[in-house]
Parts: C-alpha cells; structure tokens; sequence
C-alpha cells in the first residue's frame, strides 16, 4: 500500500475519486489541509489507509454521478473526535468503531481533529442482499467489544502492512474474507435477538455467505443453526420469492466461474477450485456451468487466456 502525500483539497478529492467516488472537501476557515492517501484495489475491494487535518468530507446529490461505482463503505476510525451523517441518522466516532456507509445515497463526515482511518470499499453486488442489511445500518457506529467487531478490526488495520506483496491467488481469498467477515460483524451487531422475520431472513443469507465453501450447507443445516424448522426458513424465503437451496448454489456456481476465470489459478484443476467452494462432487459442474452462465468450465477457462 504506497502512501501519498496530500497538500490541498484538490489532492484529497482527486485521490479519494480515482480510488473509490468522487466527494467534496470542506476545512476549516484556518489554515489548510495536509494528508496522506494509500490505497490499494484486491480482486475488486478498496483497502485504504487515510490520515488528515480536520476536514469535512461531504457527498450529495450533486456529487452523485450515474457512472461512480456503487460502493458500501466501512470505516475503521482510528483516532480524532468525527461524526457520521447518512439516511437522517447521526452517530459519533470514537477510536475503536467500526461504520457503514452507502455511496449511492448522501453522507457526510466531519473530523474536529487530526485523524486516522481505515476505509474499505465493497461493490455493491458483491455483497448480494447483505448490501440492504449493512445500509440499514448506516451511521451507526459498531463500538468496539465483544463479537466479530474487534476481529474484523484487527483483520482492517493489519492489511496496510506488505499488502502489496500479496499475490493475485492470495489477494482474491483475502478478499472474500474480508467481506465474509464485515457481514459477519454486522449481522452479529443487528437486532438479531428479535423475532423480526426480515432480520432473521438477512441473517440467513449472510450466514450462508460467510460459509458457502462448508459442503455440510444445506436447507437442512442451516435451518437446525438457527432453530428454526426447514419448513418455517423456507416460509421466510418464499417472502422474497427466493428458494434457499437454489440461491445457494447460484452463489457457488459465480465464484467458481469468478476463479476459473483467474489466469492466476490455471493451474489449479477444475474440481479443486469447485472443492474450494463447496461442491465436492464435480462430475456435472461443468454442465451446471453451461446451463447457469452459457459456457462449460472450459469454455470460461478459454476465454480467460490472454
């Protein structure tokens, strides 16, 4: 992760668009603005240290363009008083919480100090309906304590070291559980001890997100992992117009194409990679894959070669 350092608004606002989306800066009438800006991009997902004077990083409708990126955001805030505005709720950081926040929609930060921060950026689709589950939560900051929290906040501040001596296989399985482990902390920070159905159902699927490589996820075990009956998930899932089962393996069929799609894992074998996700029998994969996505494995493979 190679820093950068930043005098000026017109620097911060050109790094933080060319890394995640465009934003306006605003400081104090006193003095300017110094900061520094490292970023690095893994099969997909923005990791970035940024360090700065006080400032307000504000982003409205007029900044909001149809072509950015639609990006959830999670913030690690590591030092300075700052506070957090989305969706009409308001929260304030202190060292320690973790944040969400959603590009597509209004927000403002506001830091009164000299501040430290770790933002990952998340596309949208990557996170399935769990995106809906994390942008309900916006500006809600997750205080430090027990749960998964203080894990994916270790994980966040320990990637700025040799991140980019990771190699492209490395960096991909890092990412996913990055992103499996922010769904993680914030399905264990929802109201999740309530009898809401629409909750349960976003735990569910977040649940089967973070364990699609487990070839023991099935209706039947996931349903015994929550308490609840085969009958009665499939009641809550129905809701949605969806069948678990079938979500569930849509969901390994993409990561499978995703990796025989990478030039980096050529050499590894087909039901290997399928293994990695939890199909441990392959003899239809390539089947399955044709009928899901148009190409067999091979086919997917082909036209990955350079």
């Amino acid at each position: 992760m190679r820093r950068n350092d930043l005098e000026g608004i017109e620097q911060f606002e050109a790094a933080s668009s060319q890394s995640f989306v465009p934003v306006r800066i605003r400081i104090p009438s006193e003095g300017g603005l110094h900061a520094s800006f490292a970023a690095v991009t893994i099969d997909g997902v923005v990791i970035s240290r940024i360090a700065a004077t006080p400032c307000r990083v504000h982003r409205d409708v007029r900044t909001i363009g149809s072509t950015d990126r639609e990006l959830l955001k999670i913030a690690l805030h590591r030092r300075g008083r700052a506070g957090i505005e989305q969706d009409g709720r308001r929260g304030s950081l202190h060292p320690g919480d973790l944040v969400a926040y959603d590009t597509t929609r209004p927000y403002d930060l506001r830091h009164w100090d000299d501040f430290e921060t770790f933002v990952i950026g998340i596309p949208r689709a990557r996170l399935g309906l769990n995106a809906e589950l994390i942008g309900r939560r916006s500006a809600s900051p997750l205080p430090a304590g027990p749960g998964v929290g203080p894990v994916v906040a270790a994980c966040i501040a320990g990637l700025g070291a040799g991140i980019e001596e990771v190699s492209p296989a490395a960096g991909m399985h890092l990412a996913d559980a990055l992103v499996s482990l922010i769904i993680s902390a914030f399905t264990d920070a929802s109201p999740s001890h309530t009898e809401a159905d629409s909750d349960l159902a976003d735990r569910i699927l977040a649940y089967c997100l973070a364990n699609l490589a487990d070839p023991a996820l099935s209706v039947g075990f996931v349903a015994r992992q929550h308490g609840i009956s085969v009958r009665y998930l499939q009641k809550l899932l129905n809701r949605r117009e969806m069948s678990l089962a079938a979500w569930i393996r849509h969901e390994r069929l993409h990561r499978i194409c995703r990796d025989l799609s990478n030039p980096s894992l050529a050499n590894r074998a087909t039901r290997e990679i399928a293994a990695r996700w939890g199909i441990l029998d392959a003899t239809h994969l390539s089947r399955t894959l044709k009928a899901e996505f148009g190409r067999t494995a091979q086919e997917i493979r082909r036209a990955a070669r350079p």
